[in-house]
């Protein structure tokens, strides 16, 4: 059984599982994070074994996994080595998951939609946030409104929610810094690389304060794309609901930013 996996020296385990498996969820998060550098070795498997108070078999297997996954290399009497495939994805701009109409992205081809931040404050979660956050009931999260302009068109809107356990300090200027993406953020600031998003589309009526946004009726349709954004470790990042004027406007689905 693995015990001390909650020590100063490394983050809390977050699944159940075989030890090993555990092991390599802590070590791929902080691989993540930097902790060593492409090309820096990770501790030995005496330290690694130390650190977890389980045995050298335990961790050969963690780092067999770690091999597996590409994210370390394995050098027989020198160590392992964390490998490039490590290295933050830059491929962040196609990460919205909306796109023009053909007939606005003919018309104003070589014009930018312009991102611009409405606000952002702290708020506590309710209880679709803190599912999808995977954190308790009244915790603090960011609340960061953000909406896409062509010209003087709003074409989409968006409400993301974001956990102060995985971003503890944000502000404007940092959001401004990252053009108000969220991905480039996580990655370059907080050395998070994204992993998996799910994404739930769906046909919406827009409620009075969304219509008013667009400049629409109550009611107008519009839709509605329901986003979840895990980074590679498994921690979820983002609960993200984007609200497109058909008209302009539709769903993308984004690729793989791993």
């Amino acid at each position: 059984m693995m015990r001390g996996s909650n020590s100063l020296d490394g983050p809390v385990v977050r699944s159940g599982g075989p030890a090993y498996q555990q092991i390599s969820e802590v070590l791929t998060h902080e691989i993540f994070r930097q902790t060593w550098k492409v090309g820096e070795p990770l501790p030995n498997e005496k330290k690694l074994s130390d650190r977890f108070q389980v045995s050298i078999g335990t961790i050969r297997r963690a780092i067999e996994a770690l091999e597996k996954s590409g994210l370390v290399t394995k050098m027989q009497g020198i160590g392992t080595f964390v490998t490039d495939k490590a290295l933050p994805s830059p491929v962040y701009d196609r990460a919205d998951p909306f796109k023009l109409n053909n007939h606005w992205a003919t018309e104003y081809a070589g014009t930018e939609v312009k991102t611009e931040l409405i606000s952002l404050e702290s708020i506590q979660a309710d209880a679709e946030e803190s599912r999808a956050l995977g954190i308790a009931l009244g915790d603090p999260i960011w609340l960061i409104e953000v909406r896409h302009m062509l010209h003087t068109q709003l074409i989409a809107y968006e409400q993301l929610c974001l956990s102060k356990k995985v971003f503890p300090k944000l502000s404007i200027e940092m959001l401004q810094k990252s053009a108000g993406n969220l991905y480039r953020l996580a990655s370059e600031v907080f050395q998070m690389r994204i992993g998996q998003m799910t994404d739930e589309v769906s046909v919406k009526s827009m409620e009075p304060r969304i219509a008013s946004l667009f400049n629409k009726i109550p009611d107008a349709p519009s839709l509605r794309v329901f986003r979840i954004t895990h980074s590679m470790d498994n921690t979820p990042l983002e609960k993200r609901e984007v609200w497109l004027d058909p008209s302009f406007a539709h769903y993308k689905a984004t690729p793989e930013l791993s």
